[in-house]
């Protein structure tokens, strides 16, 4: 309710303050409560500390909205019945009514404010949806403690710049850090021994303590995204509110993810990997799978080369199921990431990290994807039924599979093996490494 009152200024012969609240018929408490919790909103909202403020009145805005519908019937007829009648501007109900008015236009103004520092919002303000958005964003503080049922994802911390690969801009620094250091010691060695000794710790400390502010910890889990910085309090963005496209990955491993609200984190470590799982679990198909917490067991992924007679080795991952074995070329990343999520990436994933997380799926669904990638990346497939020629050599030792003139070599991990014996028992003519020392003896 914007538009403003305009009745006349004085009326000797027009209804006193009483005569008008029996009129309005509890309208004027309805306003008057109103313009209450109006001021205490833009208490909260102005000034520093406004969250912590905020959720000191945890039914602040429920009460706003739940009582919003009656307040607007309110100002409405007030509004209406004042004009007709003329009532007196100076008449104590008009009064609170024009205070509640511009309250309520400031409040329009501040809740904007504050809502576009953590989220993207466009358009004109609503002041009973922003508020609602608003709440929701800052009503609970966020902790790093799974909840039941959360599976944690990644984690890591906000790395320095020897990690993050700024190799000259360190070198740099630690050049003019030492040229500072000297020139403090020719300093003291002239007799300011006093204050050049306060400079010398000042110079050493300082950066110091600024790497540490900005030091933080960073979590992925099956429902959230978390930055818990050194200063400051916990930020928390649920994946569901990643929109397609919001994750984004700067040059210097700085994350930046578009979700309600808003967290761009800088020099953060494995950044890459950070950016592909939020890619993959803030939509379908792996949007809310991971609930169980268990992943498919009858697969194996591990790196391995393409061999053939006619043409150059190719890098890659191997993929060993039940079904056979599968290999998706290196390189491949942005195609995968692409076809996993049905929409153009500019991010080069590692693709053994895509196809580890494709075994939240089921195994329909995980042999159904493969079949996807394998198909979009030029890669290829055996059936355990077409004729492979495996080596009988331990899982230890470098694993080798043939077809005609192609062979798939690769080492898989040591904690891998057990379910590759698992997979490999499955095959047809299959002789694991077990069997094959039985035979031997």
């Amino acid at each position: 309710m914007t538009e403003r009152v305009h009745t006349v200024k004085e009326s000797s012969e027009g209804p006193t303050a009483e005569d008008v609240r029996v009129q309005l018929e509890g309208r004027a408490e309805v306003l008057e409560a109103a313009l209450r919790r109006a001021a205490t909103l833009e208490a909260v909202l102005r000034g520093r500390g406004w969250k912590r403020r905020w959720r000191a009145h945890p039914t602040l805005v429920s009460e706003w909205l739940a009582e919003e519908a009656t307040v607007e019937e309110a100002l409405e007829r007030t509004i209406r019945r004042a004009r007709v009648e003329g009532w007196s501007d100076t008449l104590p109900v008009m009064e609170g009514l024009r205070e509640l008015e511009a309250r309520r236009e400031r409040l329009k103004t501040l809740v904007r404010a504050r809502l576009s520092r953590l989220v993207h919002v466009s358009g004109p303000p609503v002041l009973k949806v922003e508020l609602a958005r608003l709440d929701g964003l800052v009503g609970k503080r966020a902790t790093m403690t799974l909840e039941p049922g959360e599976v944690l994802l990644f984690q890591a911390d906000r790395l320095s710049p020897v990690s993050s690969g700024q190799t000259l801009p360190l070198l740099v620094s630690m050049a003019l850090l030492y040229w500072g250091l000297y020139v403090l010691l020719l300093a003291l060695l002239r007799g300011n021994g006093s204050r050049a000794g306060v400079a010398l710790v000042a110079f050493i400390v300082a950066p110091l303590f600024v790497a540490w502010a900005r030091a933080g910890r960073v979590w992925m889990t099956s429902r959230r995204l978390l930055w818990m910085p050194t200063f400051g309090e916990t930020v928390s963005v649920p994946l569901a509110t990643i929109a397609p496209g919001g994750v984004h990955l700067g040059p210097t491993h700085d994350l930046k993810v578009e979700g309600e609200p808003r967290l761009q984190v800088a020099h953060l470590a494995d950044a890459k990997a950070l950016a592909t799982l939020l890619e993959l679990h803030s939509q379908p198909p792996l949007l809310g799978r991971v609930r169980s917490g268990v992943r498919l067991a009858d697969v194996v992924v591990f790196p391995a080369s393409l061999w053939d007679a006619e043409v150059a080795p190719r890098s890659g991952w191997v993929v060993l199921r039940p079904g056979g074995v599968s290999f998706i070329p290196e390189g491949a990343g942005r195609q995968v990431l692409s076809t996993v999520t049905g929409r153009e990436s500019t991010l080069a994933a590692d693709v053994g990290r895509v196809l580890e997380q494709l075994r939240w799926l089921s195994g329909t669904e995980f042999d159904d994807w493969l079949t996807r990638l394998v198909t979009a990346t030029g890669g290829l497939s055996w059936s355990a039924w077409d004729s492979l020629k495996r080596e009988e050599a331990p899982l230890w030792k470098p694993f080798r599979v043939s077809r005609g003139r192609q062979v798939l070599m690769g080492q898989m991990e040591w904690s891998a093996q057990s379910s590759a014996e698992l997979i490999l028992r499955s095959w047809p003519d299959a002789v694991t490494p077990g069997k094959a020392k039985s035979a031997r003896t």
